[in-house]
């Protein structure tokens, strides 16, 4: 077990990581005060807010940052100039904007969302300290366009050429990583070594990373190393790493019911094919054609064996030996795209069921909980205004900025409350750290030389606790409020009152930020986790419902992205709760298997889709309940409708839609089902069609 000394206590890369972060600042500073530009503390300040330890994700951050500022500002000079005689219009007007920017950056879910957040908050930034002189709308939002730009480019030079660390490697290691993972779920899935708890505990992180996956990427683009330029096929390694996780999940039940069937005790060939892939698995290595053709033998063997003991057998045997050639070809492309990347080739991919290629990620969005975001940060600014406008405050304006950002930049969390007052304890340390050193040490200070070193005491220390992600919004905080409340400048000019007047407004603002969030804003992860699983069942309905053939592709990510969502805030959800006792991992399941069974429902003929029509219908009906109720259970009226469909599939020729119908239904059976037994009534099977030039593992 890790202690919590080891955990706290800085490493070298830390101290390397703050250090060049403080270089970064100064040299900011330094320009700054070279070119007598407005404020030099907002360049020190950018510089904090964009730090990383990964050069490219500094740069992707930057440019992001500069992107959202210039559009902030440009906002401001329509805004202000028109509307500063109307200080309810201009307060509305600019939370409005604040309100929208943020809707859209919560919706976007990628790293570029930071765009949308600063163009929201910059327009405060700019807007409300001017409506005194709005002769300068335009030259005072240029100027910090400029200062921020000035402080992105040092943070980003400074990254780059001392002791850079790439986002490259890291993207590698995380790969292989995950894959050693995968490969032990899939192992203990099919030994039957996967509990419900274990399993379910895996494939949350598992989901966690594959949905994070992809917007690290987005910082590989950004990155100097060579694997900057492999980020499609890492994009391509992480949709096949989302489908790998039902295809997983799915045998833990699949080899349940199979045990169950067969008394314990599964077909030789079976035991035999188990043994092969797990192999393969630990290996971690491709395999040949040999080796593909002799585990296509042992499966049409598997499915002999199966048929020649009763017909339900037959057809699990079908599903087991399915999801196996699912399991190997996604494995299979997945150590291809991870040599890709390595190599920068391009090998061909072999998984093809539901077409996994799309342009566009297909991701789940909360238009409810953006709307709330919105309408909170809108409520805040409204009352830090309102507190500035009647009281006459001449330093209120720094009330009304600080109740947005602050909304602003905690709006992804379900509950920002704690993390809010985290940062209002932190401000509140940093001012009486700027006080003291602006009127205890600035005297002393003569020249930029002492003055850098006098900061560095300050600010190398803080810097450290921003590598500790427990520790983070402190050292964040503290650095980017320090930074500003010294409001360095060329010449010292102390003023007590005004240095009390303006910080005290901040507080004020992020009092009412707190304040505001705690009654209309705050969340719990069960509530949030509760809406995600009803937009998933939501989808199964609409699939289930859907008369065409739906977007298997996009459907998969959106499911998956929705699980890796859920997962990490289930974690933080009482194991009572009932919320966590729905069972995601079924439900998303459940969900590609109805989508399967309605991509083959069109290939039926019209009297052939009667029964399967039921069955849809039953699964909507299903899922339709538990929007209403959570703890809705499948009950016989879909069972049967199950099993009449399967009845009457088995009666059919065998053909490529009439196989993908009934292993649908079938899956759906013992996934809904899992110990109930199932009689065929006495007809012979027909053989099962051999598809393994199609589906060959």
């Amino acid at each position: 077990m890790t202690s919590s000394h080891n955990t706290i206590s800085p490493s070298i890369g830390d101290v390397v990581f703050s250090i060049k972060t403080f270089i970064a600042a100064m040299l900011a500073l330094l320009i700054a005060l070279c070119f007598d530009l407005t404020n030099p503390y907002w360049a020190v300040g950018t510089v904090y807010i964009v730090a990383h330890p990964l050069s490219g994700a500094i740069t992707s951050k930057a440019v992001y940052r500069l992107i959202g500022t210039a559009i902030g500002g440009a906002m401001t000079i329509i805004l202000v100039p028109n509307l500063v005689n109307s200080p309810e219009l201009l307060t509305l007007a600019i939370a409005l904007w604040i309100a929208f920017c943020l809707g859209v950056s919560l919706l976007d879910r990628t790293p570029r969302s930071y765009s949308f957040m600063l163009a929201g908050y910059t327009t405060a930034l700019t807007g409300f300290p001017i409506v005194a002189s709005p002769e300068t709308a335009f030259t005072y939002p240029v100027a910090r366009v400029e200062e921020i730009a000035l402080g992105i480019i040092c943070a980003a030079v400074v990254s780059r050429v001392v002791f850079p660390r790439h986002a490259g490697p890291v993207l590698a290691a995380r790969i292989n990583a995950w894959v050693g993972d995968v490969a032990a779920l899939a192992i203990a899935t099919l030994n039957g070594n996967g509990g419900n708890d274990a399993l379910q505990s895996a494939a949350r992180k598992l989901a966690a990373d594959a949905v994070d996956l992809h917007s690290f990427t987005t910082h590989v683009a950004y990155d100097t190393s060579g694997l900057r330029d492999m980020v499609g096929r890492t994009r391509t390694l992480q949709q096949r790493m989302v489908a790998m996780l039902p295809v997983v999940s799915g045998l833990a039940d699949l080899l349940h019911a199979f045990r169950a069937a067969t008394d314990g005790k599964l077909t030789p060939s079976a035991n035999e094919l188990i043994a092969r892939v797990n192999d393969l698995l630990s290996k971690k290595a491709a395999y040949g054609q040999t080796e593909r053709e002799e585990l296509v033998a042992l499966m049409e063997k598997t499915e002999r064996e199966g048929s020649a003991q009763r017909e339900w057998n037959g057809l699990l045997a079908h599903n087991f030996t399915s999801r196996l050639r699912d399991l190997l070809q996604i494995w299979s492309d997945c150590l291809a795209l991870r040599e890709d990347i390595e190599t920068g080739g391009r090998r061909e991919l072999r998984w093809q069921r539901f077409g996994t290629l799309f342009d566009r990620t297909p991701i789940h969005r909360d238009y409810g909980m953006a709307i709330h975001s919105g309408l909170s940060v809108m409520l805040s600014t409204f009352i830090a205004t309102a507190l500035w406008i009647f009281t006459g405050w001449s330093q209120g304006s720094a009330a009304a900025m600080m109740a947005a950002v602050l909304c602003c930049i905690f709006a992804t969390m379900d509950d920002p409350a704690p993390m809010m007052i985290k940062f209002l304890y932190t401000s509140i340390v940093a001012v009486i750290a700027a006080l003291v050193f602006e009127f205890a040490m600035f005297p002393l200070i003569r020249g930029y030389i002492s003055l850098a070193a006098s900061l560095g005491l300050i600010l190398i220390p803080a810097g450290l606790l921003m590598t500790k992600p427990s520790l983070m919004i402190y050292g964040l905080g503290f650095c980017v409020n320090f930074s500003n409340m010294i409001a360095l400048q060329d010449r010292l000019n102390p003023d007590m009152a005004s240095f009390l007047n303006s910080n005290l407004a901040m507080i004020v603002g992020l009092v009412v930020a707190c304040g505001t969030t705690v009654l209309v804003r705050s969340v719990g992860a069960e509530w949030t986790a509760y809406r995600v699983l009803r937009a998933g069942w939501a989808d199964i309905v609409a699939v289930a419902r859907k008369s065409d053939a739906p977007d298997f592709a996009h459907m998969l990510y959106r499911m998956v992205d929705r699980f890796g969502l859920v997962a990490p805030r289930l974690a933080r959800v009482p194991k009572e709760s009932a919320v966590a006792q729905n069972d995601i991992l079924s439900d998303l399941r459940n969900g590609l298997n109805t989508m399967e069974l309605q991509r083959h429902r069109q290939l039926l003929t019209r009297d052939n889709r009667l029964q399967v029509d039921e069955v849809l219908s039953g699964i909507a009906d299903l899922y339709q309940q538990k929007q209403r109720h959570r703890g809705a259970q499948p009950g016989p009226g879909l069972l049967g409708a199950i099993d009449r469909s399967l009845t009457g599939l088995v009666r059919l020729n065998s053909s490529s839609a009439v196989e993908g119908a009934r292993r649908a239904i079938t899956s759906l059976r013992y996934n809904l089902y899992p110990d109930a037994a199932f009689v065929m009534p006495d007809i012979a099977v027909l053989p099962v069609g051999q598809l393994a030039k199609e589906n060959a593992a």
